[in-house]
């Protein structure tokens, strides 16, 4: 489950993979995707386009294999320890006037640079500018700001987009259990394959839904807020709000237009007004706002949870 039936279809992977075809690869690729958990994946996916000996990765060969394990010898990945360091940029340095030993390439990958420091970035420039022949560079980063102007210049950058949730649910189908488990992960997912899995595996993605579901449906007065706000821990609580937002969008979609509501979304319609669901609505993007800032996560919670109960008594129905 490395993510290439997805990835292949991307235009980052398509422009790259044809610029191999077509014999115009730039020396260095910045990678960009949101999700870390499986960047280092997407650059393995990559680097098997530069080094296997088909058209598009085979999967199947030595080298493929040995590239999943991180040990060919001509695909060199950093950080060596937790996180990119100067340590890491001197050692590529030296490596990089190593010959191929294998192929006709030197490829090194980095994951993820937005950590590096600026020391670090400040010392990847001359080979970024000027690589030694056959040697290629595949950057990875979740986000580009904290790259210097000077490290975006020197690289081809392509884009890794969220993927869209029938991607997701299709593409993981065919690897874990369908079902409502499976959709609660991929819709709390934000369009990433890694944290997909991860709220899969983990079960916080299902536990948060129906935790905001109950409480849209089930909670009425401020006496039971306690019992409600002990549910809800830390851990779970953006995917708390991110399920509450998705859930009172479709209830108000229910309500206004009769359409798009499965039982339990017709639950919270009819547990809420259009007026309270609006009400919620505001409460939830205030919580999103404080989650941003670091704000208190018991204030956070009890907030929302005293939005519903005030949203359900002034908006009654």
């Amino acid at each position: 489950m490395d993510g290439y039936t997805l990835i292949k279809n991307t235009s980052a992977y398509k422009i790259f993979n044809g610029d191999k075809l077509r014999g115009t690869l730039s020396h260095a690729y910045l990678i960009v995707s949101e999700d870390k958990l499986f960047l280092e994946n997407y650059l393995k996916i990559f680097a098997k386009v530069l080094v296997c000996s088909e058209k598009e990765p085979c999967n199947r060969c030595r080298v493929c294999s040995l590239v999943d394990k991180k040990s060919f010898t001509d695909v060199v990945f950093y950080p060596l320890g937790k996180k990119l360091v100067v340590s890491d940029v001197d050692d590529l340095i030296e490596k990089s006037y190593f010959k191929p030993l294998e192929g006709d390439k030197k490829v090194f990958v980095l994951s993820d640079v937005a950590d590096m420091t600026v020391q670090a970035q400040n010392k990847l420039l001359k080979t970024l500018e000027e690589p030694p022949k056959n040697t290629f560079l595949l950057l990875g980063a979740t986000s580009i700001y904290p790259l210097l102007p000077t490290v975006l210049s020197r690289c081809k950058k392509l884009d890794i987009k969220p993927f869209s949730e029938t991607e997701l649910y299709n593409y993981l189908e065919g690897f874990l259990q369908g079902g409502d488990k499976l959709k609660s992960a991929v819709r709390l997912s934000g369009g990433n394959l890694g944290e997909a899995i991860n709220r899969y595996e983990t079960g916080e993605g299902a536990l948060a839904e129906n935790l905001a579901y109950d409480a849209l449906i089930n909670l009425k007065t401020s006496s039971q807020i306690a019992d409600f706000s002990a549910k809800i821990s830390k851990e779970i609580l953006k995917d708390f709000i991110s399920s509450l937002a998705s859930i009172v969008s479709q209830a108000q979609n229910y309500a206004l237009r009769g359409v798009g509501g499965n039982e339990r979304i017709k639950s919270v319609a009819n547990a809420l007004s259009v007026g309270a669901l609006v009400h919620v609505s505001q409460k939830i993007r205030t919580a999103e706002k404080a989650v941003y800032f670091n704000g208190n996560t018991v204030a956070v919670i009890d907030g929302l949870l005293f939005g519903i109960v005030e949203g359900k008594f002034k908006w009654s129905k």
